[in-house]
């Protein structure tokens, strides 16, 4: 979905091109680095980037190439009209080290465990560095990005992980609107967690008891850490409700909330495919 924000960023930069980036604070995390090479703009790969390099720090601690691509970007039709007429056969091509399947010998599918061939790409943001007027935008990781790199089976970078900052990301925008949430004790959760108890629960089907996510306190108790309960709050806005937590006082503000909470809109078809039915549906 389009900022607003980072396009009118770039607009009043009379920028040909931008790139959002959020600070890298491990130099072994998987993202590329937005910076110059030779006077040129440009993202060089994680996998490009020698460990020497990207362990450079600053005099505050802090990373020297610190600026990681999450690969939302801003071009003018204009830019990519010059850069396809003018500049296509100076596109590069990336080595990337990959586990491709194969057929043996014998005809038995193998589905390798180490890298085991080279694939040659090209990425959107190589054309970068023909830009003459570029931005640069650095964003909050926790608002806006989260990678997904592997299957659930992985400890990170997963759709689970994803699905997760989500949640915690809206969970936020109640609170900022004046919301609360309680736990299924009914006690109401602090903004900042501490020694939180009773636990969530996230893998509830059964519905609660008013029918709008709001408890009325008669639910049972167990206990849980921060982290665990933190991971249990399951709350989804749709974007056709808020963008980005605007208005959403008039709807949320004084109320307590139990997870999972789903907010839609009467504008939009909520289908069967759903896996949780919406807590209740704003008129619009």
């Amino acid at each position: 979905m389009a900022d607003p924000v980072f396009i009118g960023f770039c607009i009043s930069k009379n920028a040909q091109c931008g790139n959002k980036c959020v600070e890298k604070t491990v130099p072994t995390e998987a993202v590329g680095v937005v910076c110059k090479v030779k006077g040129k703009y440009q993202v060089v790969e994680y996998s490009e980037i020698t460990l020497k390099t990207a362990q450079l720090r600053n005099a505050d601690g802090r990373l020297k190439y610190n600026a990681g691509n999450i690969c939302n970007h801003y071009f003018t039709i204009d830019f990519l009209t010059d850069v396809v007429r003018n500049h296509d056969d100076e596109l590069i091509h990336h080595i990337a080290r990959k586990k491709i399947p194969y057929i043996s010998s014998t005809g038995e599918y193998i589905k390798p465990t180490k890298p085991n061939g080279l694939k040659m790409e090209k990425f959107v943001f190589d054309v970068f560095r023909f830009a003459d007027r570029f931005c640069s935008w650095e964003v909050l990781r926790e608002d806006e990005f989260s990678a997904l790199k592997n299957a659930d089976t992985a400890a990170d970078c997963t759709p689970k992980t994803c699905r997760h900052a989500l949640y915690n990301l809206h969970y936020r925008y109640i609170l900022n609107a004046g919301g609360r949430f309680s736990d299924l004790a009914g006690s109401v959760l602090p903004e900042i967690p501490g020694n939180i108890s009773p636990a969530l629960d996230i893998t509830r089907e059964k519905p609660y008891p008013n029918g709008n996510g709001i408890s009325n306190g008669d639910e049972g108790s167990g206990s849980s850490s921060d982290e665990e309960v933190k991971k249990s709050i399951i709350v989804e806005i749709s974007p056709m409700v808020t963008y980005a937590g605007e208005g959403l006082a008039e709807l949320v503000k004084g109320n307590i909330y139990s997870s999972p909470l789903i907010i839609a809109s009467s504008k939009e078809s909520v289908g069967k495919s759903r896996i949780r039915k919406p807590s209740f549906i704003v008129d619009q």
